[in-house]
């Protein structure tokens, strides 16, 4: 009777205990700003402020393992706007256990610059610059599924 109640409980707990460990930390994106303005012929900076639960790291933009999911953020180019380049942060390192050489790693927080150009000659007005950030976090028991964040800005274009 015992062994059967001990094995009712682990197929009752058993999928909340994995549910729990693979729900994936809540990531904060804000645009800064959310919209700038900048003249046709000019150039620009936005940024991306990445908040990660205290404990939660994300690789970084060039990890040193091959095997590992970079941090990338991919900007979709809109009608006359050129991206320059962009910035990321420089990674902490990690030492996490089993592994020889520690990893490199943005967070909890980290800001990822966005330098981009009007191209002269572009009509004055809003245009929308989306852009989406792909990361895979982990914690030290666990990387979570990798996942993908949509962020936008508004990128106001003036006169020249």
């Amino acid at each position: 009777m015992r062994a059967a109640l001990i094995i009712a409980l682990a197929l009752v707990l058993g999928p909340a205990a994995a549910s729990a460990q693979g729900q994936k930390p809540q990531v904060e994106l804000t645009p800064l700003p959310a919209s700038v303005t900048v003249a046709a012929g000019g150039k620009g900076r936005v940024s991306l402020k990445v908040k990660l639960p205290k404990d939660v790291h994300v690789q970084s933009d060039k990890p040193d393992d091959p095997s590992l999911i970079a941090t990338v953020l991919t900007v979709t180019p809109a009608p006359g706007i050129t991206l320059d380049r962009i910035v990321y942060p420089e990674p902490a390192p990690f030492q996490q256990a089993g592994r020889g050489k520690p990893l490199a790693v943005f967070g909890p927080e980290l800001v990822i610059d966005v330098h981009l150009s009007v191209v002269p000659g572009t009509p004055a007005g809003r245009v929308a610059l989306p852009a989406q950030l792909r990361y895979q976090a982990c914690n030290e028991q666990v990387c979570f599924a990798p996942a993908r964040a949509p962020v936008e800005w508004a990128i106001t274009v003036g006169p020249q």
